[in-house]
């Protein structure tokens, strides 16, 4: 008999935090490629101004982080794909917290955080499909 795992598997936490990485990359990396006007934030400007100038760029590589999640990654493609915003809601939380006048509409902007994830859960399906279709014509 099997013994049981715990409630937690330590064997997620590679792929969740390579998606979260990922994701918080794709989110302020075309705030360094692109002319977007800076908005100040409590603690995190970069991630507002990357935010704020959400575009097709960010949302590409947000597809794109996900085909590579899918593809490598060793768990669901949803919960990839979901774990790529996962840093944006602690972000606005630790903002918060720090200015309570900050982000007076958290709840919209939590739903859009989970919109926008959608786009990366589509990647991470995409990528393992490619990966069982790939692996399946190299064998």
């Amino acid at each position: 008999m099997k013994a049981m795992k715990g409630v937690f598997d330590r064997s997620i936490l590679p792929s969740l935090v390579a998606a979260a990485l990922l994701g918080l990359a794709a989110v302020i990396a075309p705030v360094w490629l692109l002319p977007l006007k800076p908005y100040p934030a409590p603690l995190f400007p970069v991630i507002r101004t990357g935010w704020e100038g959400l575009s097709a760029l960010t949302l590409i590589f947000l597809f794109s982080s996900g085909v590579l999640l899918g593809w490598f990654g060793r768990r669901h493609p949803f919960l990839l794909g979901v774990a790529t915003v996962a840093l944006l809601p602690c972000a606005a939380l630790a903002e918060m917290l720090v200015s309570p006048t900050s982000h007076r509409l958290w709840p919209f902007e939590f739903l859009l955080y989970g919109l926008i994830s959608l786009v990366a859960v589509l990647g991470a399906f995409v990528g393992r499909l490619a990966r069982k279709r790939f692996c399946r014509r190299a064998s």
